[in-house]
């Protein structure tokens, strides 16, 4: 028995595959589903997916933020960010954080509480993105 798995992003399909097992980091802790999962919806956090296609190797990707659903054997992630290692600019994802940092950094006065918690999240996500990167080039 495989699942039906399934990850959108806003500009496109990420991945459409027969999978026999997903791992990924969900906001409240590491996350694995298999066939015969209960039915769920969970916030996924940011971090690498890995799932094994059937009969093939374990493969992963870089995903944001996102919600998860698993309904008997459909599985459906739902994010703004899903990218194989190969796809992640480092060097663009490395000004991101710069420009996040000074941006926290002098935003005293000039940005909302609001605005601040939204760079201090995309920050997060940039540096755990740069992370994923480096510990997939660190492997090839």
């Amino acid at each position: 028995m495989a699942l039906n798995f399934r990850i959108i992003t806003p500009i496109r399909t990420a991945l459409q595959a027969e999978v026999s097992s997903i791992h990924l980091p969900a906001v409240a802790g590491e996350m694995e589903i298999l066939p015969g999962h209960a039915d769920l919806i969970a916030a996924v956090d940011n971090g690498e997916l890995t799932y094994k296609p059937v009969g093939g190797e374990a493969q992963s990707l870089f995903v944001g933020g996102g919600f998860l659903q698993v309904e008997q054997q459909e599985v459906l992630l739902v994010t703004d960010t899903a990218l194989a290692a190969g796809e992640i600019d480092t060097s663009a994802v490395e000004a991101a954080i710069e420009r996040a940092q000074a941006a926290l950094r002098n935003s005293g006065t000039v940005l909302s509480r609001q605005e601040q918690t939204y760079l201090a999240a995309q920050l997060a996500k940039q540096l755990s993105m740069l992370e994923y990167s480096r510990k997939k080039k660190n492997r090839h």
